[in-house]
């Protein structure tokens, strides 16, 4: 026999888990506007995942048929993501990253319909790693400038960006990014008004712990790695480029078509 768990004024969701009946607000309703309201406040942000239907319907006092009605909705409005056997996942909101010749993170995040926001965490000059060295034409142990940049997308973190410059060439290139410059406006200050991208490569990791905690993802999910080098129009590489994305939130997408100025 199922119960009749539909209650008539509107009734907010209960952060509590306790369910208003008689309110003219269907329970299942009521939950799946509070579990709605928890996903955004990130409350399963460690784990990326509900509790059981059991747990929930525990918390909620309610038999799991109104329950599994909540979640349906939930993953009918993309919410979340129900594998059968193993349990519901919070759905992120993804980031289409177009890879290109002419790859810009603000156009990219503005595509999405997004605000883009960096945050300047480290600037530095340091000597060139042999591999940055070999992939911007530099001596061994040439100084570079390096730059490293929370990115995000509405506020939220969705990657972390090395930067590294020659420092023969852009010296004063990290004042500007400290000034909250992008990355074009600041090239364009030493005279490079345009770049293309001659490699990416992209690879997945782990997050350590301290990662995981600084993109807000779970400690067990993946990264998407992308290392590039971009050169001027000349064709002298201006910058090497490592970027951890949150696994969680960007997907990269290909653009071999894309047009030529």
């Amino acid at each position: 026999m199922t119960i009749d768990e539909s209650s008539s004024s509107p009734s907010p969701a209960m952060a509590s888990g306790a369910v208003r009946r008689r309110t003219g607000i269907a329970v299942w309703k009521q939950i799946a506007d509070t579990l709605r309201q928890e996903i955004r406040d990130r409350s399963f942000a460690e784990t990326g995942c509900l509790p059981s239907e059991q747990v929930l319907a525990d918390r909620f006092r309610v038999n799991r048929h109104t329950l599994r009605q909540a979640l349906a909705f939930l993953q009918e409005e993309g919410v979340l993501r129900i594998e059968q056997g193993r349990g519901a996942f919070v759905q992120p909101e993804w980031v289409d990253y177009t890879v290109s010749r002419r790859t810009r993170y603000t156009q990219n995040i503005l595509s999405n319909r997004l605000q883009p926001s960096r945050q300047l965490l480290s600037a530095r000059e340091a000597q060139a790693a042999p591999n940055v060295a070999q992939a911007l034409g530099l001596d061994k142990g040439a100084p570079v400038l390096i730059a490293e940049l929370l990115q995000e997308a509405n506020d939220e973190p969705i990657g972390i960006a090395t930067m590294i410059f020659p420092a023969s060439r852009f010296q004063g290139i990290l004042e500007l990014l400290a000034e909250g410059r992008s990355v074009t406006e600041a090239l364009a200050g030493f005279g490079v008004h345009d770049y293309v991208r001659t490699l990416n490569r992209i690879t997945a990791q782990m997050p350590d712990e301290e990662l995981a905690r600084t993109l807000r993802q779970p400690r067990l999910r993946p990264m998407l790695c992308v290392e590039s080098i971009d050169a001027d129009a000349q064709g002298l590489p201006i910058k090497y480029g490592h970027v951890v994305f949150s696994g969680d939130r960007v997907q990269v997408v290909f653009d071999p078509n894309q047009s030529e100025p």
